[in-house]
């Protein structure tokens, strides 16, 4: 069983804090968490959980520019992600409403 899978499983990860760390850092610096999980080998949810806890928190009031437009296109990606995702949940439950004979189940 991998690491990935043992996570998923709830146990106690076996990453170093430094090395979630530095992965939280490699996220931030380029700004995409979902190729920074890929690249690394690890699933984007232990990323974000990761950021939560050793991300610096951005400061809209010292940000930089590069730094807030890279957070502005993540939450773009991410806000995208969940609209295809709520389509295509939509669809499912259309076909699943016109299966159903009379509306009963």
């Amino acid at each position: 069983m991998d690491r990935h899978q043992e996570e998923q499983m709830g146990r106690k990860s076996n990453y170093s804090e430094s090395y979630k760390r530095e992965a939280v850092a490699k996220a931030e610096a380029s700004g995409n968490v979902s190729q920074t999980a890929r690249e690394l080998g690890i699933s984007n949810k232990s990323l974000y959980t990761w950021i939560k806890q050793y991300g610096e928190p951005l400061d809209v009031e010292t940000a930089s520019v590069k730094e807030l437009s890279a957070r502005v296109r993540q939450l773009e990606r991410q806000l995208a992600m969940r609209e295809g995702q709520i389509e295509v949940l939509k669809k499912a439950i259309g076909i699943v409403s016109e299966a159903e004979p009379n509306g009963s189940r």
